[in-house]
């Protein structure tokens, strides 16, 4: 069998070396096994899952060869060993079922300059309230698959789920947690029946709880592909909806979710809320009086979500942070004109980073006037999900 982990182990560090992060990772692969067919089911899953754990261990032993980071990626993300490591590192082999704790213990005995405080790229900009530790930790670990259900469809689904014998965890009333790979589309009616949303978005409704009023008109004003605005309407039943987005496509693709949801918005328009002109496109589609509440759920680095995406950790360009912070005041500047007196302003990144969060919340309260309710940074850790940071204000 050593003959086999050697070309496994020798495919990815090409595939790796080869690699140019102009396109996603997983795109890439699947380019690569399309173009060699020679390879199985089994020695994709090796090989991907070698490649995968050089990624996930972000930059905290890049001093090493691409095969050592393989290894070390390997063993960090395995609680057993298929074989590989029994040919690459005997070693690594007998530990392979300690805890996260004394693996890492392991790791940096064996390689001593591993460093996993340098995993995550610009730790130094991320939010305080997190503890770089365990989120550093966090990304050893392929993320949770999740579904919202929607309204009178928990037991629908749940059922649905159960019949063809798919492991799921109820959390909450409304949460669904998947671990295995499965084609969910196959089995349960999707946007009518249950919405696919990480944990962590889910839970920014919770954002709302502490409202004085439910909000009769609400503007998603950076929709997206529109699971916050399913999830608004759920909450809020018979509310006037208003959603935006800069690109067309997404609303299309948005009006059909939205057909299957039995969802009927009162508008949906295109504008770019960086450009000055947006703030009349926005005026002319929406109440005259202004919205009760507006979600900004902006463009941001996504560095929250990285565990899902895990070749960024290493390609990612910390200069695009405070790009991103300008392009964030760009948009949230021009929301307050459009609300209420005393309507309320959500605010939401996936990103991890000060510059995007605790700043911009300075910045919509120091200059735009706004009263800040709450702010939360919300951690997937526990749940297998994501980060997101959200913050509440009022004009």
């Amino acid at each position: 069998m050593s003959a086999y982990y050697h070309s496994y182990q020798s495919t990815a560090s090409s595939i790796l070396g080869s690699f140019s992060f102009k396109e996603s990772f997983p795109v890439y692969l699947k380019k690569f096994f399309k173009q060699h067919k020679k390879y199985g089911s089994r020695d994709r899953k090796i090989i991907a899952e070698l490649c995968f754990g050089f990624f996930r261990i972000g930059n905290a032993a890049t001093s090493y060869s691409i095969v050592e980071q393989m290894m070390m990626g390997y063993f960090l993300t395995h609680d057993f060993d298929g074989g590989y490591l029994a040919f690459a590192n005997p070693a690594l082999a007998d530990k392979i079922g300690a805890s996260i704790e004394e693996k890492i213990d392991i790791i940096e005995q064996q390689f001593s300059g591993f460093n996993l405080a340098e995993l995550f790229p610009s730790h130094s900009s991320i939010s305080a309230v997190i503890v770089q530790h365990d989120f550093a930790l966090h990304h050893f670990r392929k993320p949770s698959f999740f579904l919202r259900v929607r309204p009178l469809k928990r037991e629908k689904v749940l059922a649905a789920l159960k019949a063809q014998s798919i492991p799921a965890k109820l959390i909450g009333d409304i949460a669904i947690r998947i671990d295995a790979n499965v084609d969910v589309e196959k089995l349960i009616d999707l946007d009518t029946d249950a919405v696919v949303q990480d944990i962590s978005s889910q839970k920014t409704i919770n954002m709302l709880a502490d409202l004085p009023a439910h909000p009769t008109t609400i503007w998603d004003a950076c929709a997206g592909s529109g699971g916050k605005s399913i999830m608004l309407a759920d909450r809020y039943r018979k509310v006037g909806l208003y959603v935006s987005d800069i690109r067309e496509e997404i609303l299309q693709e948005l009006e059909r979710r939205f057909k299957l949801a039995g969802i009927v918005a009162q508008k949906l328009f295109c504008t770019d809320l960086q450009h000055p002109m947006s703030t009349q496109v926005a005026k002319s589609n929406l109440p005259e009086c202004g919205v009760d509440l507006i979600v900004a759920d902006v463009p941001c680095s996504g560095s929250g979500t990285w565990g899902r995406t895990p070749e960024l950790l290493r390609s990612f360009d910390e200069t695009m942070i405070s790009e991103y912070q300008f392009m964030q005041k760009s948009i949230v500047s021009r929301l307050p004109a459009q609300l209420k007196p005393g309507g309320h302003l959500l605010y939401i990144t996936c990103s991890v980073f000060k510059e995007e969060n605790d700043d911009v919340v300075d910045y919509i309260q120091q200059s735009l006037g706004l009263t800040l309710v709450r702010k939360e940074m919300i951690s997937g850790i526990n749940e297998g999900g994501d980060h997101l940071f959200a913050a509440l204000f009022t004009s």
